[in-house]
């Protein structure tokens, strides 16, 4: 599914002024190309699918290389995953 929406990047002006463009001048929005809107795809959600060739989860340490990337804490099965985190979004 697709639908039309307006740019976040540039708050639907299709121009970008920041820091670096200096007072009174913009840039054409690069996430809409000027246009002010962003075509948004989708997927409806129907649940959580299972990924059938994973044995071990961790939580993530995040992605900043500075600080660490990948696994962190202990890890836990497919069957203790389903149990403790939530299908739905909880935010």
């Amino acid at each position: 599914m697709e639908i039309v929406v307006e740019c976040e990047d540039c708050g639907g002006t299709g121009l970008y002024s920041g820091f670096c463009e200096g007072q009174g001048k913009a840039v054409v929005c690069l996430g809409c190309g000027g246009t002010g809107a962003q075509k948004l795809r989708f997927k409806e959600y129907t649940g959580r699918k299972r990924k059938n060739d994973i044995n071990s989860i961790s939580y993530s340490r995040g992605t900043f290389i500075a600080t660490g990337v990948g696994a962190v804490g202990e890890s836990m099965s497919y069957s203790q995953f389903k149990d403790k985190i939530p299908q739905y979004p909880v935010r």
